[in-house]
């Protein structure tokens, strides 16, 4: 059977796994704790010595490549992590080639946002849809746009890195992301709260915790309305550790939105909660590899 590895590389961890031809998870590695590395080679090699562990468990299993998630930017031919303070291990560092190194089959790269998406396109909420555009709420905001199966990268592979677009006194990631959310509730109640904090007293019905989340919600929308105009996607999906509170964001998050819709994309639009969790981006990444 042939199979691909994916890995998915954030700043405190890294997911590994194997994936199906058709894009169905076989197995997750636990997950590698970041903190270990000093070096990008170190990390490097326990990323192929666990790929390569795994295969031995499975003699029917033939790995035909690869493929990385890392936090961008990436430079334009994705071969190369470029500034990124959250991962220091792998900062301007060169990690297709340093990887693949271990590898006599493919090795490829692309952006955590981007197969993410593509791992919910494929296996996930976007399962079915041929336009499928992703967001991923948490320290920072991530987006990404796949059709018909591929990864829109642009000329120079910044494509719908959207994020640190210009909104109100800053960007779009100042207003939709953990520390906003953090903000909003500090000014609404004049508390200092972590974001846990604010979750369960939204679960709790504090009306102050479910402002909060109205706010962010309606920043995110903000956001998205441009994200509907120009590229018209079947559904949005939403990821990233803020998701566990999608059910108090989305109405006000719609509210905007549909407001700016265009009449023939009024009830159309789908805006979903994604599906797969910490897997999405090791299917992605796996799916790099055609």
């Amino acid at each position: 059977m042939k199979v691909r590895a994916g890995v998915d590389i954030g700043g405190t961890k890294v997911r590994i796994g194997l994936v199906g031809e058709t894009g169905e998870l076989l197995l997750l590695v636990d997950k590698i704790a970041m903190s270990k590395f000093e070096r990008g080679d170190e990390l490097m090699l326990v990323i192929a010595n666990t790929i390569k562990a795994q295969m031995a468990k499975y003699p029917d299993y033939e790995l035909i490549g690869v493929g990385v998630g890392a936090p961008g930017p990436l430079n334009d031919t994705h071969d190369s992590v470029m500034e990124t303070p959250n991962t220091p291990v792998i900062q301007n560092y060169p990690l297709v080639a340093r990887l693949q190194a271990h590898f006599d089959v493919t090795v490829k790269m692309n952006n955590d946002a981007n197969v993410f998406v593509l791992g919910e396109a494929i296996s996930g909420a976007g399962k079915g849809e041929a336009f499928v555009y992703g967001i991923t709420l948490g320290t920072g905001y991530g987006h990404g746009f796949v059709w018909d199966g591929r990864i829109l990268s642009g000329a120079h592979g910044t494509a719908t890195e959207y994020g640190l677009a210009p909104y109100n006194d800053g960007t779009f990631e100042d207003y939709a992301c953990g520390p906003a959310l953090e903000r909003n509730y500090e000014s609404i109640s004049g508390e200092s709260r972590t974001g846990l904090q604010i979750f369960k007293l939204a679960q709790s019905g504090n009306a102050n915790a479910l402002a909060a989340w109205s706010l962010l919600g309606r920043s995110v929308g903000h956001s998205l309305v441009y994200v509907t105009h120009l590229l018209d996607p079947g559904i949005i999906v939403v990821g990233g550790s803020l998701a566990a509170g999608f059910e108090f964001f989305i109405d006000s998050l719609r509210e905007v939105v549909d407001a700016h819709l265009f009449e023939n994309q009024k009830g159309k639009l789908r805006i979903e909660r994604a599906e797969l969790g910490d897997a999405a981006p090791v299917i992605g990444s796996a799916l790099l590899i055609s």
